[in-house]
């Protein structure tokens, strides 16, 4: 059966977070992550969401290297769950993705992420189902400047309070994934950040896990909200569903987000 080109496909994301390849195939890939300022974040503390872009992508591009030309994968729905901070020194991180199974209609991949002893952070399931394309999605990152260390991921994105439990993206191409939807990962991260808004940042406070699932595109050159349920809150342990909802209107994703005090 013929596959399409096992090749990365990156943006200015990727780029942001220092996403690279290492190794990629049907079975298993594996992205280089770099670590430092831009994943502390005053809202979140330190941001384990973030994580989310390169783990969208390792276990996702094992589903692309093997699909048919012609198709590609768009992922359904992923949970993550998140065992530590991620390394915020500069220190590299190491994210990997392997083949669960695989069908005519999609996949199911898992993974994880560790830092450079090997500490896993974070734990990945995606389940993906293949589209028709016409095109191969190609990287989009070229002409993009990587902003100072220091920044945060929240502010590059954009991120504001738009009223009680809302928190606004403006349309920016740093969101977009190859077919210029708001990437996966961005989701997540999003989410999060909006998430912990709504409980109240605390330095104590970190999301523990993330359950998504995604109902349509969200386009990335158009302003995506993020609306926030309190589903419990507690004194060790908080609920909230995000709900991430595109400029006309219809819900792109629906995130469970926990969060518990370290």
């Amino acid at each position: 059966m013929p596959t399409t080109s096992a090749q990365f496909v990156s943006g200015p994301v990727e780029a942001v977070l220092r996403v690279e390849p290492v190794t990629l195939d049907s079975q298993r890939a594996e992205l280089a992550v770099g670590s430092g300022p831009w994943l502390v974040d005053p809202v979140v503390g330190v941001s384990r969401a973030a994580l989310g872009v390169a783990l969208d992508d390792v276990t996702g591009f094992v589903v692309a290297a093997g699909s048919p030309a012609g198709k590609w994968p768009v992922s359904l729905g992923i949970r993550l769950d998140f065992l530590g901070d991620p390394p915020t020194d500069g220190t590299a991180m190491t994210a990997v993705g392997e083949l669960v199974a695989r069908d005519d209609t999609g996949a199911t991949t898992r993974g994880f992420a560790a830092d450079a002893d090997g500490r896993v952070v974070a734990l990945v399931t995606q389940r993906s189902h293949l589209v028709d394309i016409d095109d191969t999605p190609k990287s989009h990152e070229a002409g993009f400047e990587v902003p100072p260390d220091e920044v945060p991921l929240s502010d590059l994105l954009g991120l504001v309070a738009a009223g009680p439990g809302v928190i606004e993206m403006p349309p920016t191409r740093l969101a977009a994934n190859g077919m210029g939807n708001v990437h996966g990962g961005v989701l997540i991260y999003a989410s999060e950040y909006a998430a912990v808004s709504a409980i109240g940042p605390a330095p104590d406070l970190r999301i523990t896990s993330v359950d998504i699932v995604y109902l349509r595109p969200g386009n990335a050159a158009q302003a995506t909200s993020f609306h926030t349920e309190i589903v419990h809150r507690g004194r060790s342990l908080n609920v909230v569903r995000v709900t991430a909802v595109g400029a006309a209107g219809k819900a792109c994703s629906v995130a469970t987000v926990i969060i518990q005090r370290r």
